[in-house]
C-alpha cells in the first residue's frame, strides 16, 4: 500500500509568483524519482494564497530518498520565509484500513 500525503501551504501574498515557480520545478524533478507515484501542486480556488501539494509514494524509503535530493534543499532555500505559518501536513489513511 502506498503512502499518501497532502500538504497545505499558506503563502505570503507577495511571494506567490516565486513560490509557484519553485513548486513547478520541484514537481517536475520529483516526478522522475523512483517511488514517486504522484507529486502535484495545486492553487486553491477558494483561498487564493494557498497551495496544496498532493503526494503518493511507494514507501517510506522513497520519501526518505526524496528529502535528500539537492533540488529539495534548493526548494526549501527558495521558499524560506514565504509561508505565513508552517505547512500543514496530512499523512492519509484510507477509511477502514
Amino acid at each position: 500500500m502506498s503512502i499518501e500525503i497532502t500538504v497545505l501551504f499558506d503563502v505570503v501574498p507577495d511571494r506567490m509568483d516565486s513560490v509557484t515557480s519553485a513548486f513547478q520545478e520541484l514537481c517536475g524533478a520529483t516526478r522522475k524519482e523512483e517511488g514517486a507515484l504522484r507529486f502535484d501542486a495545486f492553487r486553491s480556488e477558494e483561498h487564493q494564497n494557498v497551495i496544496v501539494l498532493v503526494e503518493d509514494w511507494a514507501d517510506q524509503r522513497a520519501i526518505d530518498a526524496h528529502m535528500k535530493e539537492p533540488y529539495v534543499a534548493d526548494f526549501l532555500a527558495r521558499t524560506e520565509g514565504a509561508f505565513v505559518r508552517p505547512p500543514h501536513v496530512h499523512r492519509l489513511s484510507a477509511l477502514g484500513a
